[in-house]
């Protein structure tokens, strides 16, 4: 089983999993950090939809949200058009190699994603890429932990971030004014053996001038 086949069997319980993960507070932070209303904005690595749909609330014009997994799209539709939105179009996609016009969206969350990305850097390329000039990404991601048993139960491809890292990607890939933050938060998993991990949220945001 791969990362697109373990996302596309758990989508249905997804959202319960999640919850004992890491808790709702993040989405709020992480909606303070950006100005949607009216505005076309990417979610990427949405799965059921936790962020597309606060985002979704706030009016802007289009959510282009993407993610491997179908089934994880198929959850977030239905979901979108139960709750009456219809400003939600799910795209399946993987995140280093975005399906988007270059300078086409005004803002860009990903949260809790970019860690199965097995070249991250060539995701936040991709990221300054689609985004318009003035626009603005916010990556909420866990701090570095060495919960190893997430490599193969979870398909993670990074055991979190450094803030060091984090910071030297979005220069690299050119943008400014650049801030991260360590929320206080915590995600909390347990492995099939009953091994425990708990590490820190952070949350950085950065320009494209």
């Amino acid at each position: 089983m791969g990362s697109r086949q373990y996302f596309d069997s758990i989508a249905e319980s997804w959202n319960a999993m999640r919850s004992e993960y890491f808790k709702d507070e993040i989405r709020d932070r992480i909606l303070k950090k950006v100005d949607v209303e009216g505005r076309i904005v990417g979610d990427l690595g949405c799965g059921t939809g936790f962020i597309s749909l606060g985002l979704a609330a706030k009016k802007p014009s289009l959510i282009f949200s993407l993610d491997q997994s179908t089934n994880m799209l198929r959850e977030l539709k239905r979901e979108s058009l139960s709750l009456g939105f219809n400003n939600v179009y799910p795209i399946r996609s993987n995140l280093d190699e975005l399906p988007l016009f270059d300078e086409s969206l005004d803002a860009i969350t990903i949260n809790m994603a970019l860690h199965h990305v097995a070249e991250a850097d060539k995701s936040i390329e991709e990221m300054y890429r689609v985004l318009k000039h003035g626009g603005r990404v916010v990556i909420s991601d866990v701090l570095e932990h060495n919960g190893k048993w997430a490599r193969e139960e979870m398909f993670d491809e990074w055991l979190g971030f450094s803030k060091a890292q984090i910071i030297l990607w979005l220069e690299s890939a050119g943008f400014k004014t650049i801030t991260i933050e360590d929320t206080g938060l915590k995600a909390k998993g347990y492995s099939s053996n009953g091994e425990y991990v708990e590490t820190g949220i952070f949350i950085a945001v950065a320009d494209k001038l």
